[in-house]
């Protein structure tokens, strides 16, 4: 059994498309995109004066919470696009409305104790992806987004994250945890890149792309992007302290570049991330010698040829790849990995 997540929106819509270039991501899915008749506002009463807080308040009361962070969490699917005003305005909502992050933090530690028992429903997947949705406007309003730091919610998501379960949905579930933390790191600040290094987000995204799904892997590799165009994120991952961190990220995308190759048309956005994570390694000595030293032979012997034609971005960042390569060889020979 699997819990049909799209009545109340697709996993993508609850986690890759908030993040930055999620124009660019859609055109690599293998979804289709839904009718036009089926993006109209479906809770357009909460549009209404007031709506929105009432319906905050009702997350006070056990016995209508379950029903409110479905609503809050429908709605603010569908004004994420078309209303970026008002989705900014919910997230400031839930964050500063009284008591309101206590019962968000409530519901994550009983999702982790059944998660951790093993009595894991498909109910509690419907419920905890409503919660985490709530999270992300959080994160994605700048006013709230350090002080969601400083409250050490999201330090609770990295169980889920980590976690490994039979039921077939839970990958998806990480992969909307871990965009949380993808929303929050896509903003660059010095702040929120320190607390991401700092509590080993990018051992957890090592993890995610060695063993997810494809979205969780999408994601990871986003916010190992923004950890890489960080000088603090890319001096920790380039330390000799972290060897296993950067060889273990090096022999993670090999493998994952090494299967690509073998069916290019399964997840080309893929072949596009671990390119400008490559990309932004070779402006580090380390990291330069770490990927000419694991550099998978598809990315060399024009394996992914019909992936650069088709999507022409993906073929200038190979030839870029390439000519960096090459133009640094000798420069190589002066550093030992």
């Amino acid at each position: 059994m699997t819990y049909n997540i799209e009545e109340d929106g697709t996993w993508e819509e609850r986690s890759l498309n908030l993040l930055a270039e999620s124009d660019f991501n859609r055109q690599f899915s293998r979804e289709k995109d839904r009718k036009k008749g089926e993006g109209k506002l479906k809770t357009k009463w909460m549009i209404r004066p007031m709506a929105i807080p009432r319906v905050i308040l009702e997350l006070q009361d056990e016995s209508s919470r379950e029903t409110a962070l479905r609503c809050l969490s429908r709605f603010l699917i569908e004004i994420r696009e078309e209303n970026p005003r008002m989705y900014n305005d919910a997230g400031h909502m839930l964050y500063y409305s009284f008591g309101t992050m206590s019962i968000l933090l409530q519901e994550i530690l009983a999702f982790l104790r059944k998660m951790v028992e093993g009595s894991l429903k498909y109910r509690s997947i419907k419920r905890i992806a409503n919660v985490l949705t709530l999270i992300q406007s959080i994160a994605a309003n700048s006013a709230t987004r350090e002080k969601l730091i400083d409250s050490q919610v999201p330090i609770f998501l990295l169980p889920v994250i980590k976690f490994k379960s039979p039921l077939e949905d839970f990958d998806n579930i990480c992969a909307v945890a871990l965009s949380v933390i993808g929303i929050m790191c896509q903003a660059r600040e010095p702040k929120i890149i320190k607390w991401a290094v700092d509590n080993q987000i990018s051992e957890a995204c090592w993890s995610c792309t060695d063993t997810g799904n494809e979205l969780t892997r999408v994601i990871g590799m986003h916010i190992l992007e923004a950890i890489l165009r960080n000088e603090y994120g890319m001096s920790y991952i380039c330390s000799p302290m972290c060897d296993d961190l950067l060889t273990g990220l090096m022999k993670a995308w090999r493998e994952m570049i090494t299967i690509l190759a073998k069916n290019q048309d399964y997840s080309p956005r893929l072949v596009f991330h671990v390119l400008r994570c490559y990309m932004l390694l070779c402006v580090h000595d380390r990291g330069f010698s770490a990927v000419l030293s694991y550099l998978p032979d598809p990315m060399l012997d024009g394996t992914f040829i019909e992936s650069a034609e088709k999507f022409p971005i993906i073929g200038r960042l190979l030839d870029e790849l390439l000519m960096t390569i090459g133009g640094n060889v000798q420069q190589l020979q002066t550093h030992a990995f």
